[in-house]
């Protein structure tokens, strides 16, 4: 389990978040929303030890009950933009998260060859990111950093850069991967439908500082999430954020 207490993150003299608590149990995904400007991005960049200059953050983050400091080779990240390096082949990038982390050069290409098919990619190996649309890209961030070791996997906004068909697959293919191999995500997201149809639990923030206003389950089994079912759980996530405009 991650836990987070306390974290406030400053800029400017004021409170983009104050005194934030969550937990993350050690499967399934967690879906994090609120309205724009709340500090979702800002909580992912603090877990993954990439916050900007210019914010100040205090916290306590634990794993397992032991405290640790972000970075940490536990937790995984894609930013909301792909974060690709121009002068890297995406077979090179997709493979880079491995190879940071000791694992030899030709061992980490050998583990994401098998899946560029799976990610719309075949073909596009040995191209540079300058040379693929958008989506592509973003598809080749969240393959880098879905096939990383990592005990916990932080997503901001992993799919907004997608068609609805290839967010569809992708989406699908989270939900295999984790079945085969079970481990925590945390999504930030926008979207209610994507939030209900893949998370197990969505954590809503509020603005104004940004804090956790409400933890909801989702005790619907994928198998049953239609969209019948899960309309109820929308119009209550729906008038939570109404409640809260952005700032």
């Amino acid at each position: 389990m991650l836990e987070v207490q306390g974290l406030t993150i400053r800029a400017d003299g004021r409170d983009l978040v104050r005194d934030l608590a969550l937990r993350l149990p050690a499967q399934g995904i967690t879906a994090l929303i609120g309205p724009s400007g709340c500090g979702k991005t800002s909580v992912l960049k603090w877990l993954a030890g990439i916050l900007p200059q210019g914010l100040g953050a205090t916290g306590t983050l634990r794993l397992d009950g032991a405290p640790i400091a972000p970075p940490h080779r536990a937790l995984s990240y894609q930013p909301q933009g792909d974060a690709l390096f121009p002068w890297l082949t995406i077979a090179q990038n997709a493979a880079l998260g491995l190879t940071v982390a000791g694992l030899p050069r030709r061992a980490a290409h050998a583990r994401v060859a098998p899946l560029f098919a799976a990610f719309g990619l075949a073909g596009c190996e040995a191209l540079y990111p300058a040379q693929l649309s958008g989506g592509m890209r973003q598809r080749a961030a969240f393959l880098r950093t879905m096939v990383q070791d990592s005990r916990l996997v932080l997503l901001d906004e992993p799919f907004s850069a997608l068609d609805a068909v290839t967010r569809l697959r992708m989406q699908d293919w989270l939900r295999s991967r984790l079945q085969a191999a079970p481990r925590a995500v945390l999504l930030v997201t926008h979207d209610l439908h994507e939030a209900t149809g893949l998370a197990d639990r969505i954590l809503v923030m509020a603005a104004g500082p940004g804090r956790i206003r409400a933890e909801i389950p989702v005790p619907i089994p994928q198998d049953q999430r239609s969209e019948a079912a899960l309309a109820p759980l929308r119009e209550t996530l729906k008038t939570l954020l109404l409640e809260d405009p952005p700032r």
